[in-house]
């Protein structure tokens, strides 16, 4: 990966919405050149995806958790990946430290979320009783961008 895909990446990591045109002209070079270099991110796998972020408020989701779960050792995967099926669950991830799983979750509101707790991931096999819940108060800074 070069100085231009570097650009291009920081571009695109701004607003996704941004066009080649506009790119091309931000790192003076041809727009052809940008398309084939995003392109080529893309079939690398630097790029896996373009979307919206959206304001999880305004989309009534006023209930953002982390969970720590503990787990049968042998059902550790098989557990995260029932987890990665809902819908509510943005993360799933293995964790070093007290817990086997930690993951991310959005509800409407916290008795959305024990109810989701209860109903969902308390009845999957290979979870422990135990777990912690944290739930977001405020969020100081959120983003998916990287220093590129």
């Amino acid at each position: 990966m070069d100085d231009i895909d570097k650009g291009i990446l920081r571009v695109i990591q701004e607003d996704t919405r941004t066009g080649y045109q506009e790119i091309a002209k931000r790192l003076s070079i041809a727009p052809s050149t940008v398309h084939f270099r995003i392109k080529k991110l893309i079939n690398m796998g630097v790029i896996e995806r373009f979307s919206a972020i959206l304001n999880l408020e305004k989309m009534g989701y006023m209930t953002i958790a982390w969970i720590g779960l503990s787990c049968d050792p042998d059902k550790i995967d098989s557990v995260a990946d029932i987890l990665a099926s809902f819908d509510q669950i943005q993360m799933v991830c293995t964790a070093s430290g007290d817990h086997d799983l930690l993951i991310q979750i959005v509800a409407k509101n916290e008795k959305d979320l024990w109810r989701f707790i209860n109903k969902n991931i308390k009845t999957i096999s290979g979870v422990e009783k135990d777990f912690d819940v944290s739930c977001f108060l405020d969020v100081y800074k959120k983003t998916n961008s990287i220093v590129v």
